[in-house]
């Protein structure tokens, strides 16, 4: 059989998405976000405030932040950075955004034309998810290992929510 005519289903960003993500108010303090995405293995972290999504801080932006204040050594900065300094103060405002809806292919291109890794998942104007590059990784070795896998077989590229664990 040939792999090539069978009709494949569409990989939606739901499927491999983050599901119900730890979200965080803008008045969060910046070192309390860094613990939180250390703790929980996380590269974003959604600001959400009034049930509204107002902003995103990501591992790469309190990694900047957090170097050019070490490295103007100026003690006044550093203790404030860690004392005081709010989400709201480094968070991107308003990210790119995709849709639950939006096939995988979209969110790729979506990711490369804006120079993103990781966009909140919306849904009738809610979050509803996280996906990062993470998860498109784990996508891409998914469908690469089952090719490798299955000589004549159709691709299964079922999402993580829907496979058994070995």
């Amino acid at each position: 059989m040939n792999v090539a005519l069978l009709p494949l289903r569409p990989l939606l960003v739901r499927d491999w998405m983050q599901a119900q993500p730890l979200t965080i108010p803008g008045d969060t303090l910046v070192s309390e976000a860094k613990r939180l995405m250390s703790e929980h293995r996380l590269h974003a972290l959604p600001v959400v405030e009034q049930g509204r999504l107002r902003g995103l801080v990501t591992r790469a932006n309190l990694l900047r932040m957090g170097h050019f204040v070490l490295h103007t050594q100026d003690a006044d900065e550093f203790a404030f950075f860690v004392s005081r300094l709010q989400v709201k103060d480094v968070m991107v405002r308003r990210p790119a955004t995709v849709q639950a809806g939006d096939s995988m292919e979209q969110c790729l291109a979506r990711g490369r034309e804006l120079g993103v890794a990781q966009f909140p998942v919306m849904e009738d104007g809610r979050l509803v998810g996280v996906i990062s590059a993470n998860e498109i990784f784990q996508l891409a070795a998914h469908c690469l290992a089952a090719a490798h896998a299955a000589d004549a077989a159709p691709i299964p590229c079922d999402p993580p929510s829907s496979r058994s664990l070995p």
